[in-house]
């Protein structure tokens, strides 16, 4: 994925709330894909269903500290709805 593909458009000014670093622009993390909805691949990557209303993605804070991320956000206005550490998520066999 392309960085300017992986930054959300129209939100230069954005900020995420790192669980570890506190409120960061935007810019200082990279997204690294969407988080699957099925454990099947081939489901995954070809009967992907594009929701408009929420999504859940895997980001780094890159220029941070370089923790990864699970973001839950509306792609269609960018409103991030929750952040979650993800070594947490795998510590407790929470991970999707």
């Amino acid at each position: 994925m392309k960085r300017a593909q992986a930054r959300l458009r129209g939100c230069t000014d954005m900020q995420l709330n790192c669980p570890f670093c506190g409120p960061r622009q935007v810019e200082e993390f990279h997204c690294r894909g969407l988080v699957a909805e099925s454990d099947d691949a081939v489901s995954a990557v070809y009967e992907r269903v594009n929701r408009t209303d929420s999504c859940v993605e895997y980001w780094q804070h890159e220029n941070g500290c370089r923790q990864w991320l699970q973001i839950w956000r509306n792609p269609s206005t960018g409103e991030v709805l929750e952040i979650r550490p993800l070594d947490s998520l795998v510590k407790t066999g929470g991970l999707e």
